[in-house]
């Protein structure tokens, strides 16, 4: 189940991931809006959105940004227990 990582992993923090991926009810959020370019993956943003009744704390997960001056960006976040 556990494997040697060559990102450095520890076996907490891969049991953390796990935990955190198979034990919560995994409600997920996709985003388009304007780039906002601080911000990465794994980092906690605040949603709330009364249209989709969206409200709560995500972890951002993937980001894509264009390289066109005048693109959007799309965000991806799962929300954290």
């Amino acid at each position: 189940m556990f494997t040697i990582s060559a990102q450095g992993k520890s076996a907490k923090e891969r049991l953390d991931e796990l935990l955190y991926a198979h034990g919560y009810c995994v409600e997920s959020a996709t985003i388009t809006a304007i780039p906002i370019y601080y911000l990465q993956p794994n980092i906690r943003v605040h949603i709330s959105d009364p249209e989709t009744k969206l409200n709560g704390d995500y972890i951002v997960s993937k980001i894509t940004i264009p390289l066109s001056h005048n693109g959007t960006m799309q965000l991806t976040a799962t929300k954290a227990a």
